[in-house]
């Protein structure tokens, strides 16, 4: 992890690509204190901040309430370990008291692994808690009516098979009458039938098959004993978001003594459904409401007849009795969405189902209707509207390349910018016709990365060269990010691409520039150890030459250190980087160089090949480790053993050592100028050295302190 205010930095350009469209809040952190590198619009509008510039401060610094209440602490887990963190359903300081946010937070690494930033990104999910709020209390609601609702209920599959059943409808004549009337087998011998010229297909398979909506349809049912029962059956068919028939009710009663009308107790669970139940005449005039008044505000009075109209919009208002004329007549279902009015003057949108409710023979004798409030609905939709309007005008806005696809990936949207650059249009991209604009060198690896971004539904990064109108290719960064809903479901990619023609240019060059100076480099080292072997070779020479003892030994020592100098820079031309040496290479340099002035020395290296050192430690190592082995070599005496030279790493740390065996005086430095060379050297590269019985031992950091 980088030090506070050293090391890479996040890319913020690459994140404020995407993070500026963004409709949920993004911010990028870095360090122990978390300084607030970006955060995009939809952060600022959440906490009520310009965090435009957040001029690096630290996040406690400028949101006390985050640090106090301890919702910087996992971010520091990520910063640490790297791994990802997310919490649902949380209350932040900002954004209002009751808003819940799931938060997700990710490491942003360099391109060589090290953690640079934090990612941070929040999802307001307070309305999707609430849907489940509601759909949980629809649950319970439902559970209720099963329980104590006096009629027969069913609860049936699309194919019809029985998946719930009323404790009533248990008691009111076993499950096998049940099953019979939802058309599976008839357990206790029970069979429906009805008058003649009646259909004898069972309402809930009518409402499956049909999506027909039956009301109080008179049936007879007879045992194998004879026994018969007259009932009034009732089905409708339940769809799905989509539409789609997912399922069906089915209600049964015993036929009414007199008049026709719902069960009071039944009725009075269904308005406590906040829904508004009404009847009407069978020429459309209404003549009672259920929960009418706490809907609209309107008295019974007010109400009855035609007076519900004052109560729709005026722009709806002619549409929808036309519309409940024309069902009247007809005789066919009524379905409508309007805006009605409420007590305190605000207009709701509305649905609306009404069905006839028919006679033995077949006549309407009245309708019976439900009002839903939707209003949520309409709003969401019309919000989605706005936002996918926001989305295409930045779109066009924006100098990028922007497009979208749907799930599976097929486009349906790209900018003008796109068609101006490519000269491409929408109906030309579908079907792979996209890849068309791609370098043929870059498709298949393009076309891979995009189906595993897709499958996996994650992020979309890549480098690819597009093709323009006039037939030339420029670097682009292409990138895209999955759209879900609320199931966590992809709806759509939204995605760009961004001429990065100057910069794959600029890396160009910088990379022919590093090459031709580490070429420069070593041919400038090749010449130094050059120097250095002339330089050794005229000191050996002049040694030879010398006859005072001391003064040859010391030009004997400084021969051996200017070799050790130069083996040294030949271990560094071996080095791959030409910034760190591997040590055995230089240990094996060394040996050879020591043998040279002792022909008949035995001199042993061992060193993993792995084992590096950075070039400016390594040459004084090297010019201590010539010291030691020199003094050993001209101190072990004539029947010295092997001198062992060796190094490896011990719990992050590099030991070399300088073993030796003989009836000599070892392998300790002696009073001198090599006593002062080998402890200078040892403070220059921060070593410690240890002498012991034969052995001299080096301990230094592998990374520099």
């Amino acid at each position: 992890m980088p030090e506070e205010g050293r090391g890479a930095a996040p890319d913020i350009d690459a994140i404020r690509s995407f993070a500026e469209l963004a409709l949920h809040p993004i911010v990028v952190v870095a360090g122990p204190t978390h300084r607030l590198l970006y955060a995009n619009p939809a952060f600022a509008a959440a906490c009520g901040q310009d965090c435009a510039e957040p001029d690096c401060r630290p996040t406690a610094e400028l949101f006390p309430a985050f640090a106090e209440g301890g919702h910087l602490a996992p971010l520091d887990l990520v910063r640490t370990t790297g791994r990802p963190f997310r919490a649902e359903a949380r209350r932040l300081p900002f954004g209002g008291p009751d808003r819940l946010w799931d938060v997700d937070a990710v490491a942003i690494r360099a391109r060589d692994g090290i953690i640079t930033g934090v990612l941070v990104q929040l999802h307001d999910v307070t309305a999707l808690r609430g849907r489940l709020r509601q759909a949980e209390a629809a649950t319970a609601m439902l559970e209720a009516v099963l329980e104590h609702a006096p009629i027969g209920l069913a609860i049936a599959g699309p194919e019809g098979g029985l998946q719930r059943l009323s404790r009533h409808g248990l008691a009111f004549a076993g499950r096998g009458l049940a099953e019979c009337l939802t058309g599976g087998p008839a357990a206790d011998g029970w069979a429906a039938t009805r008058g003649e010229g009646q259909p004898e297909v069972l309402p809930l398979a009518r409402a499956l098959t049909q999506g027909e909506a039956v009301v109080r349809e008179p049936w007879l049912l007879r045992a194998w004993d004879g026994t018969e029962r007259s009932l009034e059956c009732s089905a409708a068919p339940v769809r799905d978001c989509a539409g789609r028939i997912a399922g069906g009710i089915l209600a049964w009663t015993d036929p009414p003594e007199a008049g026709i009308g719902l069960d009071a107790r039944y009725r009075a669970l269904v308005e406590a459904g906040a829904l508004a139940v009404w009847t009407a005449a069978a020429d459309g005039a209404v003549v009672s409401f259920g929960g009418w008044g706490q809907f609209t505000g309107q008295t019974p009075a007010q109400s009855v007849g035609w007076g519900w109209l004052q109560a729709v919009h005026p722009e709806d208002r002619g549409r929808v009795r036309a519309d409940w004329a024309a069902s009247v007549a007809s005789g066919e279902i009524y379905e409508a969405e309007y805006r009605l009015r409420g007590p305190g003057g605000a207009w709701r949108w509305t649905a609306v189902r009404a069905a006839p409710l028919r006679d033995m023979r077949g006549q309407i004798v009245e309708w019976l209707g439900v009002n839903t409030d939707i209003d949520a609905r309409k709003r969401a939709a019309r919000a989605l509207r706005d936002s996918e309007a926001r989305f295409r005008t930045l779109a066009e806005a924006m100098p990028h390349l922007v497009w979208q696809t749907d799930a599976n990936g097929e486009p349906d949207y790209v900018n003008s910018r796109w068609r101006e650059l490519t000269g491409l249009d929408l109906p030309q991209l579908r079907g792979g016709g996209w890849l068309d604009a791609v370098h043929p060198e870059d498709r298949q690896p393009l076309a891979a990365a995009w189906a595993a971004a897709r499958g996996a539904t994650q992020d979309y990064d890549v480098d690819a060269r597009l093709r323009d109108h006039e037939g030339r290719y420029r670097w682009h960064r292409v990138k895209a990010a999955p759209v879900c809903n609320a199931a966590g479901i992809v709806r759509h990619w939204v995605g760009t691409c961004t001429d990065t023609e100057e910069r794959h240019i600029a890396e160009d060059r910088l990379r022919e520039a590093l090459a031709a100076r580490e070429q420069l480099a070593r041919e400038a080292d090749h010449r130094i150890k050059n120097s250095l072997q002339l330089v050794a070779a005229l000191l050996r020479l002049q040694a030879g030459r010398v006859e005072e003892p001391a003064a040859r030994e010391a030009l004997e020592a400084a021969t051996a250190r200017v070799q050790a100098v130069a083996e040294a820079h030949r271990a560094l031309q071996q080095s791959p980087d030409f910034r760190n040496i591997r040590l055995s290479d230089m240990l094996r340099e060394l040996a050879a160089g020591a043998a040279v002035h002792h022909p008949a020395a035995d001199i042993r290296t061992a060193a993993p090949e792995t084992l590096t050192l950075d070039a400016e430690r390594a040459i004084p190592l090297a010019l201590i480790l010539s010291e030691l082995v020199t003094q050993a070599l001209r101190h072990g005496g004539p029947r010295g053993g092997p001198v062992r030279l060796s190094a490896r790493l011990d719990e992050g740390a590099i030991l070399a050592e300088v073993e030796c065996h003989g009836d000599g005086a070892g392998c300790g430095s002696k009073a001198g100028l090599g006593q002062t060379v080998v402890k200078a050297l040892a403070r220059q590269i921060a070593a410690t050295l240890t002498e012991g019985e034969g052995r001299v031992t080096l301990r230094l950091l592998q990374e520099p302190g």
